[in-house]
């Protein structure tokens, strides 16, 4: 008789055998656990087959100990699957074509996508709401709709986390190009399939109520999504399509912007002074510059809200109302009325003695030479899209059409950038180059140290993501400002076309041009060298 002692010392005295061998009677054990609630389901022979499978373990694992361990071990195995492929070979032909077991390699393939899509499913911390406010129904797991769903749950969630405010898509046959707009910077992201993006977009019209057929006409909607970590958001969403494909343009919260007071916008210290001092009086126009997706709707709103509406009569013409003011006479302007449309709407709100009116963008001469000519006696706001305050200046002087009159008409003049701010959590300082510090105009001797974006901060030191940022480096933007504040003798030099002369004399009363503002933040930590270059990339001066 066979001396089992060897054997089983051999087992009892590894480390790793017993881990084997439990780790195989357990899947056994789950394997029969389910085939026992397939023979129930499926009102199979579950007596004869239970029997069956306890016969063939009790061999295998029987065997298993008889022989040497490796050996046993590959005829357990054997036997196992055997019994496994026999069970699956005897249901086929009992069970409906659709519930057969098949094991080609596509159908792994196929399998595992199916397990990862309902990972992905079950992890998903973004839901949908439809167009009555009801949560939009997840995709079954076998619908053709689920990659497009998941790839749309991503894509928001990637969204949400970093403070994005826009996402666009691009689908035709061949790929979907795909980017996502943060802080005002644009991040491309992986392409997809194009027909993953086309679904997409379509789930998208489907869950706002729009007409999936209607390809070529330009359709808007709006959807409400939910975060667990980033809370309730609503996308506008703006559906376009050609011969070249379909796109789509969805804008985070574009009707919540928030208002910001004078004070929080971002002037230095020295020119929020200066820019109170010239506020506090109750007449001149001041006009407010800067490139479109640069700020200028909040700039020349909190403007507005400096002023008591309840003291002074305050009006403002834009072309939509992008704040909600309490106290204030908003008029809606339309964008394509001719000059003169809205040169008789500002020729009444003048004739009604309102002391504060704003337009949000200059329309034609007329409207400028109306602003110059009441100036004396109310205060006005103007929008005005130039790069800088001499640019702005030279744009309001060409459309008042009379040099001296268009500089008496001024207070100041106020442009401005946004720039990134450094992610508090992960920025990093460094020494900076003496040299990179006289080019930029800093005293080396009084800049120790600047910073940096990382995106990273160190965990037991290994580089991980940052929480805050999400690897961006970067988080919220500030403003960074050009103020001009035009004295009598600034408006005299105007009036005299002295601009050379005039830029002088503002030098001499410490204005600081654009990218010195920049700077100052730079030393202040609140954003980077690499930032304001990129924000400023088309800013010549200074």
């Amino acid at each position: 008789m066979h001396d089992l002692t060897p054997t089983l010392s051999a087992v009892l005295i590894s480390i790793y055998k017993p881990i084997v061998f439990g780790v195989l009677v357990t899947a056994w054990a789950w394997v029969a656990g389910w085939f026992d609630k397939d023979l129930v389901f499926y009102s199979l022979q579950r007596r004869l087959w239970n029997t069956v499978q306890l016969a063939v373990a009790a061999l295998a694992f029987g065997l298993w100990i008889l022989v040497p361990f490796w050996i046993g071990f590959v005829l357990a195995l054997v036997l196992l699957v055997g019994i496994f492929a026999g069970y699956t070979y005897y249901r086929n032909g009992k069970v409906p074509e659709p519930a057969r077991w098949t094991f080609s390699l596509a159908d792994m393939r196929q399998r595992i996508q199916q397990a990862q899509t309902e990972h992905a499913i079950k992890r998903a911390t973004v839901t949908l709401y439809g167009e009555k406010g009801d949560p939009v129904d997840v995709p079954p797991v076998n619908d053709p709709r689920v990659p497009a769903y998941t790839a749309l749950l991503n894509l928001i969630d990637f969204t949400l986390l970093r403070g994005g405010n826009q996402i666009d898509l691009s689908a035709d046959g061949q790929q979907c190009v795909v980017s996502v707009h943060v802080d005002g910077v644009k991040f491309p992201q992986d392409n997809i399939e194009g027909v993953v993006g086309v679904a997409m977009i379509d789930f998208l019209k489907e869950c706002t109520g729009l007409d999936l057929s209607d390809r070529r006409r330009r359709q808007q909607s709006k959807l409400k999504v939910e975060s667990e970590e980033n809370g309730q958001h609503v996308l506008d969403l703006k559906f376009a399509g050609s011969t070249r494909g379909l796109t789509l343009n969805a804008f985070v919260d574009r009707g919540a912007r928030q208002m910001l007071t004078l004070d929080q916008m971002g002037l230095l210290d020295s020119q929020l002074a200066k820019f109170r001092a010239v506020l506090e009086q109750d007449h001149r126009a001041i006009i407010v510059a800067c490139p479109s997706g640069m700020g200028l709707t909040t700039m020349i709103y909190s403007l507005v809200n400096f002023h008591d509406p309840y003291t002074q009569s305050v009006v403002t013409l834009d072309e939509q109302k992008s704040f909600e003011l309490e106290g204030v006479n908003h008029e809606i302007v339309d964008g394509g009325m001719a000059g003169s449309a809205l040169s008789e709407r500002l020729a009444m709100h003048i004739r009604a003695d309102h002391q504060v009116m704003m337009v949000s963008r200059l329309m034609g001469s007329k409207v400028a030479r109306q602003i110059a000519a009441a100036s004396g006696d109310a205060r006005f706001y103007v929008g005005i899209r130039q790069r800088d305050t001499f640019s702005a200046l030279k744009a309001w002087l060409k459309a008042v059409g009379d040099l001296k009159r268009g500089g008496e008409a001024l207070g100041a003049i106020i442009s401005q950038r946004l720039v990134r701010n450094l992610c508090p959590v992960c920025r990093v300082a460094y020494k900076p180059d003496p040299e990179a510090l006289r080019k930029m105009n800093l005293p080396p001797d009084r800049v120790a140290e600047l910073y940096k974006q990382t995106g990273q901060v160190m965990v037991r030191d290994k580089p991980q993501p940052c929480v805050n940022c999400h690897t961006v480096g970067y988080r919220g933007r500030v403003g960074v400002f050009e103020l001009m504040v035009l004295d009598e003798e600034a408006k005299g030099l105007i009036g005299q076309g002295k601009l050379d002369k005039l830029r002088a004399h503002l030098r001499r009363h410490k204005m600081l041009w654009l990218q010195e503002a920049a700077l100052h933040k730079v030393v202040d930590g609140a954003t980077s060298v690499s930032e304001v270059q990129r924000a400023l990339a088309k800013d010549t001066k200074g």
